[in-house]
């Protein structure tokens, strides 16, 4: 789940050079330095972004796994709040008296990263099924699984991403007043790629110049995990409800070794040989939702929201000219707006359309969720 779903991106192209294709070598710092961000395999380049947008990512998880399980075990018909993911109870609902229920979430996006020297764009899809089970009107615990796909373009290499991943998300949410409750989310990943970059140089010998053109294919393979705990102030003001939300983000990445294979056998001794490198970050979250309900049964919502990496551990840095690295900014704003609809007791869903900024790091996002109760 944690893990970017992408489909779709294009060819590349590219008419980007680099002098020499740059095995890897230590560096002085404690980094795992390479020649040339052009010359490296775009698993290693493009985490510590794709990091960042994982946050992205566990928002929409607990958007799904909370809108209408939290509201559920209100039980009230005189608190239909919004819950996360703007799902608001029709009028005159005494709070769902079902135990169980499933749900689905299905998103598609875009993300763009323009940084200098580190662009890569893709789609994103991802798909997330989930039930959980209300032990009573304080308890709720639940289990989400997901796939998604990622197949982005790696402008800084000429090459592409095309990966899957698979996941699996238990959460635990705690309701000790009906304005207000806890949300306990984890989650582990892993993921396969089939990457490649496209080398283009020229080369100069006694013989003269020898125009190569060389594409480089490797298969990394990720595992990782998140924790995040989440707490959710709701209130409602006659037909408006509004949600606050704050919460804080544990997680981890680890790119597993891998070796390139070069497609002509003659330049073998250009593929790079890439050790494994884990990347960590910790980041504090903040929502607020505003909804109405226009009818009965649906209420239109906007969100504005932020992010900030309290602490993160990017350990691969570059040298020739790139000496800081990645440049991933700090802390991210973003907003969004969608709309709820309930026609009944046990079905609900919502449709939200999201844009989150970081730096040069531009995250665009469509969710869909459905949710009954039985």
């Amino acid at each position: 789940m944690l893990a970017l779903a992408s489909t779709s991106s294009g060819s590349t192209s590219s008419t980007a050079t680099s002098s020499s294709a740059g095995a890897a070598t230590y560096g002085t710092s404690a980094y795992y330095a390479y020649q040339s961000v052009a010359t490296t395999p775009g698993a290693t380049v493009t985490e510590a972004s794709v990091m960042a947008v994982k946050v992205t990512k566990i928002l929409g998880l607990v958007s799904a796994v909370t809108a209408e399980a939290s509201e559920a075990m209100r039980g009230n018909k005189e608190t239909g709040v919004a819950g996360s993911a703007g799902g608001v109870k029709v009028a005159g609902s005494s709070g769902s008296q079902h135990r169980a229920s499933a749900w689905m979430r299905v998103s598609m996006g875009a993300i763009d990263n323009a940084t200098s020297n580190q662009e890569w764009n893709g789609q994103s899809y991802l798909t997330m099924v989930g039930a959980d089970y209300k032990f009573n009107n304080t308890f709720c615990a639940g289990l989400g699984l997901s796939y998604s796909r990622l197949n982005a373009r790696t402008e800084f290499n000429n090459g592409h991403m095309r990966e899957n991943t698979y996941g699996v998300n238990p959460y635990l949410i705690i309701v000790p007043h009906k304005n207000f409750n806890f949300e306990f989310v984890g989650g582990y990943s892993t993921s396969k790629s089939n990457d490649d970059r496209r080398w283009i140089t020229t080369k100069e010998s006694s013989a003269g110049t020898t125009n190569v053109d060389e594409t480089f294919k490797s298969s990394p393979k990720r595992k990782a995990m998140f924790g995040g705990v989440f707490a959710n102030l709701n209130n409602k003001v006659n037909k408006t409800s509004f949600n606050l939300q704050v919460g804080y983000i544990v997680m981890q990445s680890k790119v597993g070794a891998f070796n390139e294979r070069a497609t002509d056998a003659k330049y073998a001794g250009n593929a790079v040989n890439t050790p494994s490198n884990t990347f960590k970050a910790q980041t504090a979250t903040g929502k607020i939702l505003v909804s109405y309900q226009m009818t009965p049964s649906v209420a239109p919502f906007v969100t504005l929201h932020g992010q900030y990496d309290v602490k993160k551990a990017n350990p691969v840095g570059f040298t020739a000219g790139n000496q800081a690295g990645y440049v991933v900014n700090r802390s991210a704003f973003g907003g969004g707006a969608g709309f709820s609809i309930k026609n009944e007791d046990a079905l609900s869903g919502s449709l939200q359309f999201d844009y989150t900024k970081r730096g040069q790091l531009s995250t665009y996002v469509t969710g869909l969720r459905f949710h009954y109760g039985f």
